[in-house]
Formats: structure tokens, C-alpha cells, sequence
């Protein structure tokens, strides 16, 4: 039978040095190589690699199987089969999944010639993987609910399995093994053995026997991650006090399976496999009593065609990565960062709030604000830089500023280093509320107004004209002053004046030639 066991999923090949993965499915640039139930895998070895957590897998396959000779020498049945599965991986390193097996077998060339029939069986899996070093590891059991005539089920012949299993690069592709046993109650799904036709007991696909399984799967990848080929070698032995008695030919069912897939979009992958099985045979002396031992007769050869699918999870997945030798080795430049913090508060050493800071270097600047505590940070200030192991740090020399409303302006300075930078504490003084400075400005010979006389105040540089009648008024900034007014004709004047706060300071300037 093909459905009954799982395999590897394809990586990439790589040139010098494989960068062993974080276990997981294929990415979306890569084909996706996923076998029995839904999981990453062959056709029947299993393989030590997660679905991403998160991830559904959907995956449905259908093929065709051929054998002739079984029940006697013009004896040959063609089998139809089928696979629907879903596997999800609620958490990291762990996947569940739920496979639905079907086939259809028609039989040729036995009188009375007919008793053509269905068979479904349901599996739940879980399995779980991890890593140790560059080797992949995992673990599975599985439920395996045998059927009568599809879609029925029988709860007596329940059986369950346990596999381990192990993946690792190996030359150019993935190798996986496997070995496992399972605890086989599928013959309890008949009710009457007695009863049962010769066809029926080769098609049923269930077993009287326990059975010891395992197998080897190498997986090699194509065009870039595209596609894949996988070549696989599986056996299962039939084990119990009377198997080899009752057995005629073979107590072992071997497969030999080649597998080829090719993304055909992002999420999805088409697949197709051939097989070639040495599956246990029969003797006419157990044909005759009709009493053929009730084991697993598979077609001598089989092939298919699959599709898989993967939705949801990360953006990406882990594969193998590769580190190749470049041509023409270069030095990478790296640049050295600075970041600056520091507080601000006012003269009486309250926090500031909502301050803009600004820090300036040579070739960049970088701006912040202060919080609720008064601090701030400006960070990622790039200061220099490092090639073939040399640091140059060239732009270190940081100028801060710090402006808030009804302040007057604070700053500080200081040299950057790699790293963190706190700069001292910026106490931002008040502003004072201003005065104002009035006058009338005449001639001293005839005693008349000038108009347009330019009274221009220093520091500050402001500048203002007298009106029609010789006046001006200006607001300045408490503190000690130099005036200037000139008049057309007439030598310039130069007064010393002192603004105090909410202050009025009068001049009467008289101009003279």
C-alpha cells in the first residue's frame, strides 16, 4: 500500500558550507516536498523537519497500481488510490495531522470474477522534531482507524504506532531515516474472516501481524529550490509466533520509490511519484483452502501524482542556508554609532517638559524632546567608522541645544564616544518679562521734531524710524543697551540706555549738525 509513512523535505543544495536550519517546511521560494498525512516527506520515510508553528499544509494525491498473478496465474486487479490531509503545527517544533486513505481495487480474471470494492481508513498523527547540532531529530505516533466498506469505521481495530527518526545534510541533498513498529489490530475490522472472497482478503490492506518498519530517504534539490527529486528504500516485516509459517512468499513488503516535485506557485507544489514493490505472495495450496494470511498485497508497481499545499505561519520558513568564497574579497565598512541622553530642568530644578534638543555634528544632526521626567534621547548619531578592523572616529565633537517657550535657550558641548553619551544637566534659566524704550528725537537749533530719524539698538541690531513728530517706542529685553540715531544733515548720536523688566525707559535726544 503507498499511503503509510512520511519523509524529507527538500533543501538546498550549497557550494562551501551548509548553515544548519532552524527545523521547519520549506519557504515559499522553494518547492515543497511533503508526503503521507500532510507532512514534510517522502512517500513512506519520515522526516526530523517542522511545519513553521501556525502553518496548515493541505496536500491530496491519487495514482494507480497494477499486479497480476496474486490468486492464481490469470488473476490481475488494478487499484485506485487516493489521499486526502491537512496538518497544522499549533506550536513551535510540534504538528497534528488528520490523513483520509482511500482506494478502489477491481479484480480480473477469477471465477466467479467481480467482488470489486472500497476501503477507507482515517489516521491522526502528532509528531514532534528538534534539533541537536546539524542533525534534525523526531518522534511520531499515530492512530490508524481501519475500515469496512468506505466511509465506515471499526473501533475495535484500532491500532497505533511509534516511529523515531532523523534528517541531515549529506552531500547535495537531506538524508532521512527512520525505524518504527506498530501495534497492528486492523484485522479485527473484518467480522468473519471465514466469510471473506480471495479478492477480498488481498484487498482489505490489513494484517494479522505486528509489523516492524523503517526505511532510508534522500532528497536532492533542483533549479534553485524549484524542485526536488527524492529516492527512497522502505521495508516493512511482518513479526509474530506464526508469521514466517503462515507467510508463503516474503514475510517483508519492500518498496523502492523515486519522487519529483516542481513549485508551481509560491504556496503550492505539484508532484508525482513511481514505485516498485516485492509485496508477500501466495501459495495455490492457501488459494484453494481459501485461507490466504491476511497481510498488506500491494500492487508490484504503482504511480501518482500529488499536490501540496501551505498556508499561514511566518513570511518565511527556515531552510538551509549557504555560505559561499567570494572572487574578490573586500572590506565591509561599518559605521560606529553615538547615542546622546541627558535631562533638562529650570532654576529651580523642576523637570522640563516638551523641550526640543538638538544635537549637532560636523555632518549630522539629530533632534529629540523631553518627557514627563525631563529627559531625552537622541540615538543613531554616526560618528565614524570601522574597515578591516580599524575604528576612525572622526565626527565626535557634539554641540546640544535645547529650546523651550518662556525660557531662554540652553546648551552644552561635549566629545561623543561609541555608545552611550550623557550629557550634564541643561538648566534653562526664565525669560524676563520686557520693557520698553521711548523718546523724541529734535533739533537742537530750531527745537522741531525730525521725522525719519533711524534709532538702530545694539546688541539685537533693531532698527526703527521716528514718526511725524520726532517719537519712537521699541520693546526690548531687559538689560543694558547701545543706541545709535542718525538724521539726514546731522551728526549721529549715541546714547547708553537700561531696560528693566515691565520697565519704561525716556530719552530725549536732541541732533545737532
Amino acid at each position: 500500500m503507498l499511503l503509510t509513512a512520511t519523509g524529507a523535505v527538500a533543501q538546498p543544495a550549497d557550494d562551501t558550507v551548509v548553515v544548519a536550519p532552524a527545523p521547519g517546511a520549506a519557504h515559499s521560494g522553494e518547492a515543497m516536498e511533503t508526503g503521507w498525512a500532510a507532512l514534510p516527506g517522502g512517500v513512506h520515510v519520515a522526516a526530523a523537519d517542522d511545519v513553521p508553528p501556525g502553518q496548515v499544509v493541505v496536500s491530496a494525491l491519487t495514482g494507480f497500481g497494477y499486479r497480476k498473478g496474486l490468486l492464481g496465474p490469470n488473476h490481475r486487479f488494478g487499484r485506485v488510490l487516493g489521499e486526502l490531509a491537512v496538518a497544522y503545527a499549533p506550536v513551535a517544533h510540534l504538528a497534528i495531522a488528520l490523513a483520509l486513505d482511500g482506494r478502489y481495487d477491481r479484480h480480473y480474471g477469477l471465477v466467479p470474477s467481480g467482488d470489486d470494492g472500497y476501503v477507507g481508513d482515517p489516521r491522526l498523527l502528532a509528531r514532534y522534531t528538534l534539533t541537536s547540532g546539524r542533525v534534525h531529530l523526531g518522534a511520531q505516533v499515530g492512530l490508524w482507524v481501519p475500515g469496512k466498506t468506505a466511509p465506515s469505521v471499526a473501533g475495535s481495530a484500532i491500532s497505533v504506532d511509534g516511529q523515531v527518526f532523523a534528517t541531515l545534510a549529506a552531500g547535495p541533498g537531506r538524508l532521512s531515516l527512520d525505524v518504527g513498529y506498530r501495534l497492528d489490530n486492523s484485522a479485527k475490522s473484518v467480522d468473519s474472516v471465514d466469510t471473506l472472497s480471495l479478492p477480498d482478503r488481498v484487498s482489505l490492506g490489513v494484517s494479522d501481524f505486528n509489523e516492524v518498519f523503517g526505511g532510508v530517504h534522500y532528497a536532492i534539490p533542483l533549479a534553485a529550490g524549484k524542485a526536488y527529486v527524492g529516492l527512497e528504500a522502505s521495508v516493512e516485516a511482518f513479526v509474530g509466533s506464526s508469521s514466517r509459517a503462515a507467510l508463503a512468499e516474503h514475510s517483508q513488503l519492500l518498496r523502492g520509490t523515486l519522487t519529483a516535485g516542481y513549485r508551481i506557485a509560491p504556496a503550492w507544489t505539484l508532484m508525482a511519484f513511481v514505485e516498485g514493490a516485492r509485496s508477500p505472495g501466495t501459495e495455490l495450496a492457501q488459494v484453494t483452502a481459501g485461507q490466504i494470511p491476511l497481510v498488506p498485497y500491494e500492487p508490484v508497481i504503482t504511480s501518482g501524482v500529488g499536490l501540496q499545499a501551505h498556508f499561514g505561519g511566518p513570511s518565511h520558513g527556515g531552510g538551509t542556508s549557504t555560505v559561499t568564497t567570494n572572487d574578490h574579497p573586500k572590506d565591509i565598512e561599518l559605521v560606529e554609532y553615538a547615542d546622546v541622553a541627558g535631562q533638562v530642568s529650570d532654576d529651580t530644578g523642576a523637570p522640563i517638559v516638551g523641550a526640543k534638543v538638538t544635537v549637532t555634528l560636523k555632518t549630522h544632526t539629530g533632534t529629540g524632546a523631553t518627557d514627563e521626567k525631563g529627559t531625552y534621547a537622541v540615538t543613531k548619531l554616526p560618528i565614524g567608522k570601522t574597515v578591516g578592523g580599524a575604528t576612525t572616529l572622526d565626527d565626535t565633537a557634539a554641540a546640544v541645544a535645547v529650546e523651550v517657550d518662556g525660557k531662554k535657550p540652553g546648551r552644552a558641548t561635549l566629545v561623543l564616544v561609541k555608545g552611550g553619551n550623557t550629557v550634564p544637566k541643561i538648566v534653562l534659566d526664565p525669560v524676563l518679562p520686557p520693557g520698553q524704550l521711548r523718546g523724541i528725537v529734535k533739533s537742537l537749533a530750531s527745537g522741531k521734531p525730525i521725522a525719519n530719524a533711524q534709532i538702530t539698538v545694539s546688541p539685537g541690531g533693531k532698527t526703527i524710524a521716528t514718526g511725524a513728530d520726532g517719537t519712537f517706542q521699541i520693546d526690548l529685553a531687559p538689560g543694558s543697551y547701545k543706541i545709535t540715531v542718525t538724521a539726514t544733515g546731522l551728526a549721529n548720536q549715541e546714547l547708553d540706555v537700561t531696560i528693566d523688566p515691565n520697565g519704561v525707559s525716556l530719552k530725549n535726544i536732541d541732533m545737532h549738525k
